[in-house]
């Protein structure tokens, strides 16, 4: 067994990096195209108060998209370095945000819903760090009391808080199968499963280990920038809609862009 490659910040890794680039750049520049559009309406959304159930369903819209187009532009910047792996893991973090956002926009009485389950979190966190002594979980402990524990799960219970469930929320919103699909096969990559593990290395007929992989792969780094593509483009729909704004022409340009975009293959 040999290790191909001295890393993704090596000279040479950077080197393959601008050659994997060269592929990509016509689907690189559809997802830059698609991130710039869901900015621009962002910036120019303008929510005159604060005060109703529909003005914080916008506002945190607004956040939620500020979230979704910091993973976006997260894998353009993995793309363009050949972070196949890390890309695909990054879409599923991007898909977790997609299906929040669609949430807040289909139902205000979400929103209020979505932050309650803090408390969930919360409580975990109290409990996992009573298991414990010492840094880092001295402050929690001290803070934890019995009076502030017992408050909050009274608060759980009265509120009746779930925790953040991924799957219903892309239930709700009618993205099960995307969940079934691509969610599950991105999971691989972010829980290091067996399965993820495959990508770098290269083997023989036999199952035998030939090389470990350290450099740059165009893996499944084209498709997932399709993937990502798509979906900003369903959520400039989705946020124009919440806002009464008109659809976009420009979004209608890239969808025929998309759909025509040559992906290549590893």
């Amino acid at each position: 067994m040999q290790i191909a490659g001295d890393g993704f910040i090596s000279v040479a890794g950077m080197r393959r990096a601008l050659v994997l680039q060269t592929q990509l750049n016509d689907v690189l520049g559809l997802v830059v195209r698609a991130i710039s559009s869901c900015h621009q309406a962002l910036s120019k959304a303008a929510v005159i108060s604060q005060d109703s159930a529909e003005d914080k369903q916008r506002i945190i819209a607004c956040v939620v998209l500020a979230r979704l187009l910091e993973i976006a532009e997260a894998v353009v910047l993995l793309a363009r370095g050949g972070f196949s792996v890390e890309v695909t893991s990054t879409t599923r973090t991007f898909l977790e945000a997609y299906f929040l956002f669609g949430n807040v926009c289909k139902d205000p009485k979400f929103v209020p819903e979505y932050f309650a389950t803090d408390m969930k979190t919360r409580l975990t966190l109290i409990n996992q760090a009573a298991k414990h002594k010492g840094a880092p979980f001295a402050a929690t402990n001290e803070y934890a009391t019995p009076e502030i524990r017992t408050k909050l799960k009274e608060h759980i219970a009265e509120a009746q808080v779930e925790g953040l469930d991924a799957y219903k929320n892309a239930s709700n919103v009618g993205c099960a199968g995307i969940y079934d699909s691509l969610y599950r096969i991105a999971s691989a990559a972010t829980h290091s499963s067996p399965r993820a593990l495959a990508d770098y290395v290269l083997e023989s007929r036999d199952g035998t280990v030939l090389e470990v992989k350290r450099h740059p792969q165009l893996g499944d780094i084209g498709h997932r920038l399709l993937d990502v593509g798509g979906f900003l483009l369903n959520v400039r729909d989705a946020f124009d809609e919440l806002l009464a704004e008109p659809a976009s022409a420009e979004v209608a340009l890239l969808r025929s862009q998309f759909a025509g975009v040559r992906i290549p293959e590893s």
